[in-house]
């Protein structure tokens, strides 16, 4: 299980580093002034980046919950 757990968040991980190294997610997070934060591109790039986040947070409590 634990093996499983740590492989999933390996993946996740990359996942979330390759979508952070993207100029989709530079835009995304830079667009802050004249309202192009609110581009729903930009949109979906938080929110694809927050699913990610959101996902290696509970693999991670997952895994600190087997230490426990």
């Amino acid at each position: 299980m634990r093996q499983h757990l740590e492989a999933l968040l390996s993946e996740a991980t990359a996942a979330l580093t390759a979508h952070m190294a993207t100029w989709e997610y530079a835009f995304a997070m830079g667009a802050n002034s004249h309202g192009a934060a609110n581009h729903p591109r930009h949109r979906q790039t938080r929110a694809k980046t927050e699913r990610l986040e959101a996902r290696c947070r509970e693999l991670q409590a997952r895994l600190d919950a087997l230490d426990a």
